[in-house]
C-alpha cells in the first residue's frame, strides 16, 4: 500500500497551530447575531428564509472552512428554512456548534441540516404563540391604556420594553444554542415562554376591559354625552371579547388593532364633531 493511500484525509476545517479545528470565537458569534438582524431581507416564495440564514452564518463558515468545503457548508444551509425571526438566534448558534464538530470530522453534514429541519417549526410555533399573539398584543393594550389614562409616554416605554426583550431573547439564544447545540431546546425551555404567552392573553384581556372603562367614561364626561345607555352593551362586549381571548379563539392583533381604531375614531372624530355640529 502507498503512503498516499495510508494517509488519512485532509480536514476541511481551518486547522490551529497547534492542529486543532478553529473554533469561531465570540468576535465571529457576534458577526452572525449582527447578521441575524437582516434575517427577513430576502425572504423568497421558494426556500423563504434560506438566503438569510446562509448570510448570518457566513462568518462562522469562513473560519471554519476553505475553498470546496467552504462551498458545500454555504450550500447546505441555502436549503429550505422557515421559522421565527427572533428564535432563529438560538438555531443560529446550534448550526454553528454543530458545524465546528462537521468541520473537525466528528459529525456528519447531514446532522446540521436534520437538526434545522426538525427544529425550525417548533421554535417558529413558540416564537409566534409569544412575540406575534401575546407580548406585542399585552404592550400595545397596555400603551392604549396608559394613554386613555393620561400618561403619554406609555407608547414609548412600549418600545422600549419591547425591543429590549426580545433583544435578550435573540442574544442569549444565540450564544445558548452555541454553547448547547442540539439540547438548546432544554435552555429555552426553562424560560416557559409558552405558559407566559397564555397568562398574558388574560392580562390583554384585563387592559382591554380597562381601556374601554376609560374611554367610556371620557364619553360620559363629553359635551354630547356619547355613553348614555350604552353601558350595558359595552359591558357584554368587553366580557364577550375577554372570554375569547382567554379560549384563544380570537386572534390578538386584529382584535388589538381594531380596538385601537375604534378608540381613535371615538375620541379624535366623534369628540371634535359633536361640539361643533351642536
Amino acid at each position: 500500500m502507498s503512503a498516499a493511500a495510508s494517509s488519512p484525509a485532509p480536514s476541511s476545517a481551518t486547522p490551529a497551530a497547534d492542529g486543532r479545528p478553529v473554533r469561531v470565537g465570540a468576535f465571529t458569534l457576534l458577526r452572525v447575531l449582527w447578521r441575524s438582524f437582516f434575517f427577513l431581507a430576502a425572504t423568497n416564495y421558494e426556500r423563504m428564509q434560506n438566503v438569510g440564514f446562509a448570510y448570518a452564518m457566513l462568518p462562522a463558515l469562513r473560519r471554519l472552512y476553505r475553498g470546496r468545503a467552504l462551498d458545500a457548508a454555504v450550500q447546505r444551509h441555502l436549503a429550505f428554512f422557515n421559522s421565527h425571526p427572533y428564535m432563529a438566534g438560538a438555531l443560529l448558534g446550534a448550526a454553528v456548534r454543530i458545524e465546528e464538530d462537521i468541520a473537525a470530522g466528528r459529525r456528519a453534514p447531514l446532522e446540521v441540516e436534520a437538526f434545522k429541519r426538525c427544529m425550525m417549526g417548533p421554535f417558529a410555533a413558540v416564537g409566534d404563540s409569544f412575540f406575534w399573539a401575546s407580548l406585542r398584543p399585552f404592550g400595545a393594550a397596555w400603551a392604549v391604556a396608559g394613554v386613555l389614562s393620561g400618561v403619554w409616554w406609555a407608547p414609548v416605554a412600549f418600545l422600549l420594553l419591547y425591543n429590549l426583550f426580545h433583544l435578550a431573547v435573540r442574544g442569549y439564544g444565540l450564544f445558548a444554542g452555541y454553547r448547547s447545540a442540539e439540547r438548546i431546546i432544554e435552555r429555552l425551555e426553562r424560560l416557559e415562554l409558552v405558559r407566559l404567552a397564555d397568562r398574558l392573553h388574560v392580562v390583554v384581556g384585563v387592559f382591554i376591559g380597562a381601556s374601554g372603562a376609560l374611554l367610556a367614561d371620557r364619553a360620559m364626561r363629553s359635551t354630547a354625552r356619547l355613553g348614555d345607555g350604552l353601558e350595558p352593551f359595552l359591558l357584554l362586549s368587553l366580557t364577550l371579547i375577554f372570554v375569547l381571548c382567554i379560549k384563544r379563539e380570537m386572534a390578538m392583533p386584529p382584535l388589538l388593532y381594531g380596538f385601537s381604531a375604534a378608540c381613535i375614531a371615538l375620541m379624535v372624530g366623534l369628540n371634535a364633531l359633536f361640539p361643533l355640529m351642536g
